[in-house]
């Protein structure tokens, strides 16, 4: 037991303890004040109920919850004939690339527009090129001094044990050094007189709606990172053939769900800009921002979200510069570019609209002319406290700057 000092009966704080004691008991005297006070009428209050009046609780008459108030705008948003299929940035379609030619009437080409082909195999470089993009690569994914709590890591086999959390790069931050750095050293190859009809825009929003066959489907999107040309880039005007997938029995707004929206078509630039035309859309993927149905994203399916990034786009600028009411075959096709990454794997393609009529019936069909994915590098991080980088893909830099060169 712990040893404290020996008090006596007459010692000064325990009088006072027990004077303190003694005194808080006592209760007030009647004087006869609020007597006086009653019989003439006059109203007594205690200081409790101007402070903390007492709130009377109104009975409802119904069972459950209360009806929720709508407003004479918004009464018919819930109806069934408002309802539209959306697909955003969340969305991923589980049919992979052969859902999104059905859902946008495109025939797919396994090679790049002649253009294109014949810049990439043409171009010649200068030799520390690939030195810069190398630090370029290191920089963004490894020498960043950005450290932040890094999402959750969740085993298969033990889905409710919690890893210890990891702090370092965020995924965003990684990819959008990565493109900016890229995109730096492209423009110091092309020049000046290239790098002014271009212009750079971050995070651009699109949105379109369009019928397809007795669906009618919305899309918003966000562009990480977009660039934009004085000129349209002109079509490619071989035609191809080609017959859809079949998707039997499955639908193509199988993984697009309904929602009670009311969808309006948006491009971000007006149409008298001098920079207005759609030339190149930078996306990032990521995995924990996307609704991936419970299973891993398969290459099918990243690639299926760099076409319709594309679509969207396109769409928009359609829309913006003929109406939001068009949707029938274009006078001029609009040709768009589109680049995906998750920071280590990129994807290419060039998507062609000739059509805003993208039902099974309409014979003229879009393009979308695309590669395999690449991967940029096998292993990037530190090993006995230096930074290193494996098996450097030096192909996609010359992929891109014959994108951003084209016209």
């Amino acid at each position: 037991m712990r040893l404290t000092n020996q008090l006596c009966a007459q010692h000064i704080g325990w009088h006072f303890k027990k004077h303190w004691l003694i005194q808080g008991k006592r209760v007030p005297r009647e004087t006869g004040a609020a007597a006086e006070l009653l019989r003439l009428s006059a109203q007594v209050r205690t200081p409790n109920d101007i402070l903390a009046p007492k709130k009377e609780r109104l009975m409802l008459d119904f069972i459950g919850t209360s009806p929720r108030a709508i407003s004479e705008n918004n009464a018919n948003l819930k109806s069934d004939s408002t309802a539209c299929h959306y697909y955003n940035d969340n969305s991923l379609l589980i049919g992979g690339l052969p859902q999104a030619q059905v859902l946008t009437n495109t025939i797919e080409v396994k090679t790049f527009p002649p253009k294109i082909e014949e810049a990439v195999a043409n171009q010649k470089l200068p030799n520390g090129i690939d030195r810069n993009i190398r630090n370029a690569i290191l920089s963004a994914h490894v020498l960043d001094a950005e450290q932040v709590k890094l999402p959750k890591i969740k085993l298969i086999e033990r889905p409710a044990f919690n890893l210890p959390r990891n702090y370092g790069i965020s995924h965003e931050r990684i990819n959008r050094l990565l493109v900016n750095k890229i995109l730096h050293e492209i423009e110091k190859l092309a020049g000046r007189s290239l790098a002014v009809r271009r212009k750079l825009f971050d995070n651009a929003a699109f949105k379109a709606s369009l019928n397809k066959d007795s669906d009618k489907i919305g899309f918003a999107i966000n562009a990480n990172k977009l660039v934009c040309s004085n000129r349209a880039i002109e079509g490619v005007k071989l035609k191809f053939n080609g017959n859809l997938p079949d998707l039997y029995p499955m639908k193509c707004t199988i993984s697009i769900p309904k929602k009670p929206i009311v969808q309006n078509d948006f491009y971000p630039f007006r149409t008298d800009a001098t920079c207005s035309h759609p030339h190149t859309v930078f996306s990032v993927f990521d995995t924990n921002l996307v609704n991936t149905h419970g299973s891993e994203v398969t290459t099918s399916q990243f690639q299926a979200r760099t076409l319709l990034k594309g679509f969207v786009v396109a769409v928009a600028r359609a829309k913006h510069l003929y109406g939001a009411s068009s949707e029938g075959d274009l006078a001029k096709p609009i040709v768009v570019q589109s680049v995906q990454t998750d920071g280590r794997t990129f994807h290419f393609g060039v998507f062609q609209l000739n059509t805003l009529d993208i039902s099974s019936k309409n014979s003229l069909k879009n393009y979308w002319f695309h590669r395999e994915s690449y991967e940029l590098f096998s292993k990037c991080g530190y090993e006995a406290g230096r930074a290193y980088l494996d098996n450097y893909n030096s192909d996609i830099f010359r992929i891109l700057n014959a994108l951003y060169c084209s016209s």
